[in-house]
């Protein structure tokens, strides 16, 4: 499964959301605490949707300054 994270900084806060999975979401100070808690997050949220659990992993994250713009 393939899931796109928007990382996102403010105020020295890290938090992401994943457009595949509306409402989910996950933060953290910095970003090891980030993608614990996203990869928590996703497995929490696909449970509830009754979707494979199991582990993940994240392949790549971008981060930028600048805003996010639609593809």
């Amino acid at each position: 499964m393939e899931l796109t994270a928007r990382i996102h900084i403010e105020e020295g806060t890290y938090w992401a959301d994943v457009p595949e999975l509306p409402g989910c979401f996950a933060s953290g100070d910095t970003l090891d605490e980030l993608f614990e808690s996203l990869q928590e997050g996703i497995s929490l949220y696909l449970a509830d949707e009754g979707g494979q659990g199991g582990p993940l992993h994240v392949a790549t994250a971008t981060l930028t300054d600048r805003p996010l713009t639609a593809a």
